[in-house]
């Protein structure tokens, strides 16, 4: 039993833990030289195969392929060897860990003092665990361990779970708690209290620094605060310095024994890892590692920031995607979301926020790597519209009602008097505008119109009703003519824009004579020169305007339905006329 006693003893001023408290030393050793370089703190930062010590959610996290291979050298000869690898698969990823601690020459001294011959010593344990994304941005994991250590006169060995829980509430706060080693541990044929194991820890990154803090409760010690900083120059080097209170003795080793330090070297898939940590006067342990990740299919992910155009600033925005992936985020005050485990294919962004224009984005995805899209949100420019609802054959002012619909949508009305309306502060951008007049006997008219920045758009709308018939006035033909003259092409413009505004209508273009018969060559009879002259406007109509023929009929009424009467010059020239009849829509 003294050797034991002996045994435990030296494992207890090495550091891990109050001396004969507990047992299975081999599991309180920090695995992974990165984290145990920044006052071995993980619990809520680690994403790759270390997390099978560090927590087991950050498996969760894990997108591509891990392998780790580290070597531990101790003071008093003492080594350690140990193998991480994580596998993703489905949504999480498999973690795998062996460790093996060693010393070959341990001086034996029995209870009376006296020194006898030398031993080796040896503990190893293997774990294999699982962590799982259970929604976006949160993981569990657990794992199953078995471990075995052989003393001098004497052997044990056990079995445990650990548990893990980690979140990322904002794109650079990860968190996570955890419990370690709840199980049992036999020496003979008793059983031996387990060095269980609570804490909880937080990651910080923001831009090339990266800063982790966990609390650990353990229950043959007190509890100890393990803080440390990466800080990466260049992609390629990191920089690592962090603190502890334990579990080694600050009081019988110093407070420098509570400081950690180290350098990571990365290049492609491979990273290089050093950390060194000083124990007072019982030394200095080194431990140098090699990590490799290798990207799999389906381990995409794609880093969505949202700015606003002009500072560059972050927003919070709705963002919806489909392709590879279709979901609804929100990026919070960050303006950032994570996408992750993604195939490769195409991606597209949809996003939006209130008081600024929509954007649409496409992403290619790799599959295989992250990438990142950043998505720049403008402020509207605002300009307005202004015009007047009139009658299309009076041209007297109707009033009525205008709709839009564009980024924003309204409607609003036109002044009954006046006809006129106006719509400000409208953001810049194309709108299709439908005004209605103020009773169902007029025909809603439709447009897209552009609002330009900073500028007042008019728009008229000129409403025909059901049935209309119209006067092209100012269109007087010469006595015996049907030829248009370049005086007609105001009026007929003025029926081509109502064709051209109502796009819907049909109409019937009739031509009339005043009653003096004619007889030439050309026109037999006022039937025929009053059906040229429908025709020749219709021709124009067609030629000038583009408006298709199939919306035009032309007919010659001769001089059946004057207008004035036919006793003076001038009430013959009023009926020498083409008009503009609505007769359908």
């Amino acid at each position: 039993m003294g050797s034991f006693a002996g045994i435990v003893v030296l494992f207890g001023v090495v550091g891990f833990g109050q001396p004969g408290t507990s047992v299975m030393p081999v599991l309180k050793i920090e695995q992974g030289v990165r984290l145990a370089a920044m006052g071995g703190a993980g619990i809520g930062a680690v994403e790759d195969a270390s997390a099978i010590y560090w927590n087991l959610a950050g498996l969760g996290r894990a997108q591509s392929y891990h392998c780790a291979l580290s070597h531990h050298q101790w003071f008093a000869g003492i080594k350690d060897e140990v193998i991480h690898a994580a596998l993703p698969s489905g949504q999480g990823a498999l973690g795998l860990g062996l460790v093996y601690s060693g010393e070959p020459g341990v001086e034996f001294w029995d209870a009376n003092n006296v020194p006898g011959d030398t031993f080796r010593t040896w503990n190893g344990a293997m774990s294999i665990g699982y962590g799982l994304s259970v929604a976006p941005n949160y993981q569990v994991g657990v794992a199953l361990k078995g471990f075995y250590q052989v003393l001098y006169t004497t052997s044990g060995y056990g079995g445990a779970i650990d548990l893990g829980f980690a979140c990322r509430p904002l794109p650079y706060l990860r968190l996570g708690a955890t419990g370690r080693n709840i199980g049992f541990a036999a020496y003979g044929a008793g059983g031996e209290p387990m060095p269980i194991e609570a804490g909880v820890g937080g990651g910080l990154a923001v831009g090339p620094v990266n800063a982790v803090l966990d609390v650990i409760a353990t229950m043959d010690n007190a509890p100890s605060l393990h803080a440390g900083v990466e800080y990466l120059p260049v992609p390629e080097l990191a920089v690592r310095l962090g603190y502890r209170t334990g579990p080694q003795d600050l009081g019988t080793l110093g407070v420098l024994s509570g400081l950690t330090a180290g350098l990571g070297v990365n290049v492609g898939p491979l990273s290089l890892d050093y950390a060194i940590t000083p124990y007072g006067k019982l030394g200095i342990a080194h431990r140098i590692g090699l990590r490799s990740t290798f990207a799999r299919k389906g381990s995409g992910r794609v880093r969505i920031k949202v700015v606003d155009a002009t500072t560059m600033r972050p927003l919070a925005a709705s963002v919806a995607t489909t392709g590879v992936i279709s979901r609804n985020y929100e990026t919070g005050i960050t303006g950032e979301v994570l996408l992750t485990r993604l195939q490769s294919g195409d991606l597209v962004i949809y996003t939006s926020r209130t008081n600024y224009l929509p954007s649409v984005d496409s992403v290619s995805v790799e599959g295989d790597r992250e990438q990142t899209a950043i998505i720049a949100l403008s402020p509207p420019a605002y300009g307005a519209v202004t015009g007047v609802v009139a009658d299309a054959g009076t041209r007297k002012p109707i009033g009525g009602n205008v709709a839009y619909r564009g980024l924003v949508q309204s409607s609003t009305t036109a002044d009954a008097l006046l006809g006129s309306y106006a719509l400000r502060n409208l953001p810049a951008g194309e709108y299709e505008m439908t005004a209605t007049g103020p009773s169902d006997e007029y025909v809603a008219q439709k447009c897209t119109l552009k609002v330009e920045p900073g500028r007042v758009t008019n728009k008229d709308f000129y409403l025909v009703r059901h049935h209309q018939t119209i006067v092209l006035r100012g269109i007087n033909f010469e006595t015996g003519k049907a030829d248009l003259l370049p005086q007609f092409d105001s009026v007929l413009a003025r029926a081509g824009e109502i064709l051209r505004t109502n796009p819907g209508i049909t109409v019937e273009l009739a031509g009339h004579t005043d009653p003096r018969e004619i007889a030439t060559a050309e026109f037999p009879s006022n039937w025929e020169l009053s059906q040229a002259r429908a025709d020749a406007v219709r021709q124009y109509l067609t030629a000038t305007w583009g408006i298709a023929a199939e919306r035009l009929t032309a007919h010659g009424y001769a001089d059946t339905q004057p207008i004035a009467p036919n006793n003076t010059d001038d009430g013959m020239a009023r009926n020498r006329r083409t008009e503009f009849r609505i007769t359908g829509q």
